[in-house]
């Protein structure tokens, strides 16, 4: 769902603790991306970051 006005409670979490989730999860993401682009030019660099990154953020919120 794009629109969710509940999401917080229904996620039982504080608005705080959300955003700080957020942004680490949004800053993890944007540096997997980085590391993707120099891999796809150096393919020597960050042979396993990206998809052990990804696999690391899907088991921190597979349960959400």
């Amino acid at each position: 769902m794009f629109f969710d006005k509940h999401h917080l409670k229904n996620s039982k979490i504080g608005f705080l603790s959300h955003s700080i989730r957020v942004l680490r999860m949004s800053a993890i993401l944007i540096a997997l991306g980085v590391a993707g682009i120099i891999h796809a030019f150096l393919p020597f660099i960050f042979t396993k970051t990206v998809s052990n990154g990804i696999k690391k953020l899907y088991a921190q919120v597979k349960d959400f």
